[in-house]
């Protein structure tokens, strides 16, 4: 079996290695002002929706998994959640159906906004009179001292990388007819995207009715 990304996965495929990239330029740059590390999943403590492009990709990376790595995975997987705990937002809530031990298990295939949390992100707001203003946001663990900020050229463009993903979405929507499943299109809620939780429980399913 070939590892290559099917063709309507490719868009956010790519766009999640230019993310991921982007993040290690800017790691590399700004490391001591960040909290990000192995270990930390502050951040990982939320029930997330993702995009049905990213959903798929998930699946068909756990599909490219040689069978040592798929028992490891449903073993890891099927083992007890951890407690909750405070997120980056401060609330309590219960962590990502993907982590285990405080590490990602789909680490590789993890979505967009995982592969971005961390970084100054920004994003166009509208003040008073209605001038558009530039913002910026990041994780509260990163940047807390004073003038810790990078300079606005290292900022990630949260607007744009918003519309790329977009358009790797509607490619996918428009190509995916070789990846359908019926079962899979059951997940899917009313803003058209999938809950991890709901994909975590049916990689489950097809893991142990595949003998896995």
């Amino acid at each position: 079996m070939s590892n290559k990304p099917s063709l309507s996965l490719q868009p956010i495929v790519s766009l999640h290695k230019n993310s991921s990239e982007f993040f290690d330029r800017f790691y590399e740059k700004n490391s001591n002002h960040m909290s990000c590390s192995l270990g930390c999943s502050k951040c990982c403590f939320v029930d997330l929706t993702v995009f049905q492009a990213e959903a798929y990709h998930i699946i068909e990376w756990v599909n490219f998994l040689s069978l040592e790595n798929k028992l490891t995975l449903l073993k890891d997987l099927k083992s007890s959640e951890m407690a909750e705990q405070k997120n980056t937002a401060g609330k309590v809530n219960k962590p990502c159906s993907f982590l285990r031990e405080g590490k990602c298990t789909i680490y590789d295939a993890r979505p967009t906004i995982c592969r971005t949390q961390g970084l100054a992100l920004q994003y166009k707001i509208s003040d008073e009179k209605n001038q558009i203003q530039l913002a910026v946001d990041h994780c509260p663990l990163n940047f807390k001292e004073e003038n810790s900020l990078p300079n606005k050229a290292e900022w990630l463009d949260l607007d744009r990388l918003n519309a790329l993903q977009s358009i790797a979405e509607n490619f996918f929507l428009k190509n995916n007819l070789e990846l359908r499943n019926q079962e899979i299109e059951k997940l899917i809620n009313k803003k058209n995207r999938i809950s991890l939780k709901k994909l975590k429980e049916f990689i489950v399913s097809q893991l142990e009715s595949n003998g896995t």
